[in-house]
């Protein structure tokens, strides 16, 4: 939940109000205004919603302002762009298999024409380590369905770097169009992989 998190509302390169999330609806925020420094959006307008968030650091949304006064902002649309902490991104080795059975052609996701085998090496909220025997293509977006405990989702990422390893290629993943829920469905299963870790290392 984003309420209680100082905010900053950014319209191209300017910030252009400071405040704070007040409601947390799920599919859309209100953000009480404290300072406003430039021109307000209008409604439908899209803009950046920067966060300040006590565990998860500073993240960043792209959202469609749904209505605005000089005392509150609401939007929806929300979608995480950017996530970043004062250390590092909460990241967590992994050995999961999964098949990118979705890629990218024009602006459309469709079925792969094969599908990829691959193992995921580690995970945080904004990206991954994929292990393929097989050579991705250059600049490759493609999608694979991820399942925790209470989440069932359709993953996109773009393969943004590579180096050959022994009996195949790492690449260095990173997810696009990541929704908050998505978004939050990832960060939860990273701590609790985190926690259920360290409990097996400490033998508990």
């Amino acid at each position: 939940m984003l309420e209680g998190s100082p905010s900053v509302v950014i319209v191209g390169e300017a910030e252009v109000a400071r405040g704070e999330v007040s409601v947390d609806a799920g599919l859309s925020l209100s953000i009480r205004l404290a300072e406003v420094l430039g021109d307000l959006p209008a409604p439908g307008d899209e803009v950046v919603v920067r966060t300040f968030e006590a565990i998860r650091g500073r993240r960043e949304y792209v959202v469609t302002v749904e209505s605005v006064n000089q005392e509150m902002l609401v939007v929806t649309d929300i979608e995480l762009i950017s996530a970043f902490q004062q250390r590092a991104i909460v990241r967590v080795e992994t050995d999961l298999p999964v098949t990118l059975v979705y890629e990218m052609i024009g602006d459309e996701l469709v079925d792969a024409e094969i599908p990829i085998q691959g193992r995921m090496l580690d995970l945080s909220a904004t990206g991954f380590s994929l292990f393929c025997s097989t050579a991705l293509p250059e600049a490759y977006r493609f999608g694979f369905h991820f399942s925790t405990d209470f989440d069932e989702m359709v993953l996109v990422a773009d393969a943004i770097r590579s180096e050959d390893v022994p009996r195949g290629h790492r690449y260095g993943c990173r997810f696009v169009g990541t929704t908050q829920r998505e978004a939050d469905a990832l960060h939860r299963y990273v701590l609790s992989e985190q926690i259920a870790q360290r409990r097996r290392t400490d033998g508990l």
